[in-house]
């Protein structure tokens, strides 16, 4: 059986590893895998916390080093959604716009929906 110090290294490189993936895959924007990876880190980061006695100081400064990466990632995503969501008002707005202004712009000229009383007999 393994002792837990090796154990818990293990658990903090795959850690590691996860987090360096969810970021990639975040950047990529493929999020059916980012929600995999994160499935997988929650299960690493349960276990990490219910053998944290096992952690030395070197050990937690990989952690602590890892999870400010990560909430890099999550503050890159905040202001990706934000800025989706702005895009989305603006797109919303001009789709309002448009609607209003439609009618006119779609609307037959006028010498098309009356028929020319005008007539040349030659």
């Amino acid at each position: 059986m393994q002792t837990p110090m090796p154990r818990y290294a293990r658990l903090v490189a795959a850690f590691e590893d996860l987090s360096g993936q969810e970021e990639a895959s975040l950047h990529a924007r493929d999020f059916p895998a980012l929600e995999a990876i994160q499935e997988r880190l929650a299960a690493v980061v349960d276990e990490l916390q219910t053998q944290a006695s096992a952690a030395n100081t070197a050990l937690r400064a990989r952690i602590v080093a890892t999870q400010a990466r990560r909430e890099r990632s999550s503050e890159w995503l905040a202001g990706e959604i934000a800025r989706t969501r702005e895009e989305l008002r603006d797109t919303e707005g001009a789709q309002r716009r448009v609607a209003r202004i439609a009618p006119v712009y779609g609307a037959a000229p006028m010498s098309a929906r009356v028929p020319s009383k005008l007539s040349f007999v030659g």
